[in-house]
């Protein structure tokens, strides 16, 4: 479910500019009260909030405010995920509640949720709890885990081992610094892309880890982790590596076949050492 909600974040991205231009209309500059008008040009831009009626508009409206979410904040979250309004206030306020015990603060939580509001969706706290906890655990701060999220909302649909998986490469075989893996989105990424595409720098001549002792803020002439793993195939074949899109699937495909004759090596040497 996660993945397709997190794909139509264009879609949002489109309503998002949309509700801009409908702020341009409101009669106070935060838009503090939702006026029917509000309603109309949301039903335009999101049809599915046709069925609901200006009282359930109103209690809903009054409990995102009552949370600290100003009405633009509010039109935004319906016109991404219309089945808010199906909620109960107590509903609604249990899952902030359940989104406050991450302990980013109440601006950052409001930003998080009005740019994702799928993430409403969310009603298992001790998930919830134990992926926040885990992500503080290698990420150091609540505000990196937040950062984390806001670039990759899908980690709440990825197995922990999976993200361990790719921070464990970046840390230890990239040498990527944390400040660096939280501007990106390298964590959307699945562990085969993110090797690969470093593999291929590496050989190419285009990436060179730091040193283990070096200086965190000492220059380096790689590419920024989000210039390597934000972008489609194409922009980082031609773009990063400069060489042809059909070069770099060329690449994909022998290295996949290289670390496949790899993996049957070393468990026939495994097999062979268990027989001993």
């Amino acid at each position: 479910m996660w993945r397709v909600l997190f794909k139509a974040q264009k879609v949002q991205q489109l309503k998002s500019l949309n509700l801009r231009q409908l702020a341009a209309k409101a009669t106070a500059p935060k838009l503090l009260q939702l006026e029917q008008i509000h309603i109309e040009e949301a039903v335009k831009m999101e049809p599915a909030l046709a069925i609901y009626t200006p009282e359930i508009w109103r209690r809903a409206h009054e409990t995102f405010q009552n949370h600290g979410l100003e009405t633009m904040s509010f039109l935004r979250i319906v016109t991404g995920n219309p089945n808010i309004l199906k909620r109960t206030p107590d509903r609604i306020i249990n899952t902030l509640e359940i989104w406050r015990a991450c302990q980013f603060g109440e601006t950052l939580l409001h930003l998080l949720l009005t740019k994702y509001p799928e993430l409403l969706d969310v009603t298992d706290a001790h998930q919830l709890l134990t992926l926040s906890s885990y992500l503080k655990s290698r990420l150091s701060t609540n505000k990196n885990v937040w950062k984390v999220l806001m670039n990759s909302p899908d980690l709440m649909a990825q197995p922990e081992n999976l993200i361990e998986e790719k921070l464990n490469y970046m840390f230890d075989i990239m040498r990527i610094e944390v400040p660096e893996i939280v501007k990106s989105s390298a964590l959307s990424l699945p562990f085969e892309d993110l090797r690969c595409r470093h593999i291929f720098l590496v050989r190419l001549g285009l990436f060179k880890p730091r040193p283990l002792k070096a200086d965190p803020d000492e220059p380096t002439t790689n590419h920024r982790l989000y210039q390597i793993t934000d972008t489609s195939e194409k922009s980082f074949a031609t773009k990063i590596c400069r060489v042809t899109l059909p070069e770099y699937e060329a690449f994909k495909e022998l290295l996949a076949r290289e670390l496949e004759r790899k993996s049957r090596k070393t468990e026939a040497q495994d097999e062979f050492s268990d027989e001993d």
